[in-house]
């Protein structure tokens, strides 16, 4: 049987998408046709030259803004030697090129005249102790150098996981400290699948809502309750998301979940221009989909309730209980353990929910390499904490 094929996901015109750097950092961009996308001290390129490329290839920067794809480099073993770091002193004496020199060599890499290779060899040649180290210890070095002059990138679609991640680092407040793994668990226990149909609080700017919105695929809804007259999901936009899929979400702000809708009333003028026409079909329009949206939620039996709100848990709980299906999932997302403390006693005592369970989110990442396979020295403090239970259906 012949092995099915799977075309590789590439870059489009107008695309978001994470790249990340030399120096493990990372920034968001858009694809725009015929602009530059700069880097900062690792040079900038042309984005026409990005659009039609596959995400995950490391492309090198070249000299007038071209790139070329790096060939994927696997882990060798490293050959063991009896080579050890006893008799190495960390000081500048060991560097036969002068400061002048190195900022010669720096000046030409920005140009483009020199390559980062060319640099990183001239610099461990002309280090007097590079020999005496391990391989280990040289291939460290090695590293270092790279990630300060190696002019290259790796371009990564903007899924769920690579936005959480990248939050998480830049501006976690932003996503309420939502870490990956903790955010695949609250997926997991809420037990969203295809076609599903989830009321979700997200006051994380949108990422919880998004990672709905990748789970329920083209069947399902998701339904967010909002503060303010407009949901503010920003991370929505970054997720290159198609516009049957956006439609998929259905908002409705928390001070209309009560609003009793009136018949539109609205009569235009006998010869109205185009500004009266176009403003009464908008507002018409409004009010159609804001009906629609009361209709929905007021019919209730959601497949899932996950919130991750900067309300009291508690409140919101009991507000939008009664509209979560029996033997539905409730799951609820902070960063504190404090504010779900109150949540998960009155769902202890509630004979509308079994099975409450209060757990905390833990990770810890590995390096993994031959022979150099140890956890990181660095971590995450925490993960933030979930609550979650199962709804009873009514008697």
């Amino acid at each position: 049987m012949e092995a099915m094929k799977v075309d590789p996901v590439v870059i489009g015109a107008g695309d978001h998408i994470v790249i990340r750097m030399p120096s493990t950092n990372s920034k968001i961009v858009c694809v725009k046709p015929n602009t530059t996308i700069g880097l900062g001290k690792f040079g900038s390129f042309q984005a026409n030259a990005l659009i039609g490329q596959p995400f995950g290839h490391t492309f090198e920067i070249l000299k007038g803004g071209t790139i070329k794809p790096l060939e994927q480099q696997g882990f060798a073993d490293t050959e063991l030697t009896n080579a050890n770091n006893q008799n190495i002193n960390d000081d500048p004496q060991s560097q036969k090129l002068t400061f002048a020199e190195i900022e010669e060599l720096k000046a030409k890499g920005l140009a483009g005249d020199v390559t980062a290779q060319e640099i990183i060899g001239s610099l461990a040649e002309n280090n007097q102790s590079f020999a005496q180290k391990t391989e280990y210890s040289k291939s460290k070095y090695i590293q270092r150098k790279q990630r300060k002059f190696m002019k290259s990138f790796v371009p990564l679609e903007t899924t769920v996981y690579n936005l959480s991640d990248f939050f998480f680092e830049v501006n976690p407040g932003k996503i309420r400290g939502l870490r990956a793994d903790t955010l695949s668990q609250v997926l997991s226990l809420a037990n969203v699948y295809s076609g599903a149909r989830v009321l979700a609080v997200d006051d994380g700017q949108g990422l919880l809502a998004g990672a709905l919105l990748s789970r329920i695929q083209q069947d399902g809804m998701v339904f967010g309750v909002h503060e303010g007259d407009v949901p503010n999901y920003d991370v929505l936009r970054y997720m290159n998301l198609a516009t049957d899929m956006r439609d998929r979400l259905v908002t409705l702000a928390w001070s209309r979940l009560n609003h009793q809708m009136q018949p539109f009333t609205e009569v235009l003028p006998a010869e109205p221009s185009e500004a009266e026409q176009s403003g009464y079909e908008r507002r018409r329009r409004g009010h159609a989909r804001l009906a629609r949206s009361i209709e929905t939620f007021n019919g209730g039996e959601f497949d899932a309730l996950v919130i991750s709100t900067n309300y009291n848990p508690a409140s919101v709980i009991s507000k939008l209980e009664p509209y979560l299906g029996g033997s539905r999932m409730l799951v609820v997302y902070d960063p504190c353990k404090e504010p779900l403390l109150g949540a998960y006693a009155m769902l202890r005592q509630s004979a509308a929910f079994i099975n409450v369970q209060l757990t905390e989110s833990w990770l810890r990442e590995y390096q993994v390499l031959p022979n150099r396979t140890h956890p990181l020295m660095t971590t995450s403090g925490s993960g933030g904490f979930i609550l979650s239970a199962i709804h009873l259906a009514p008697s």
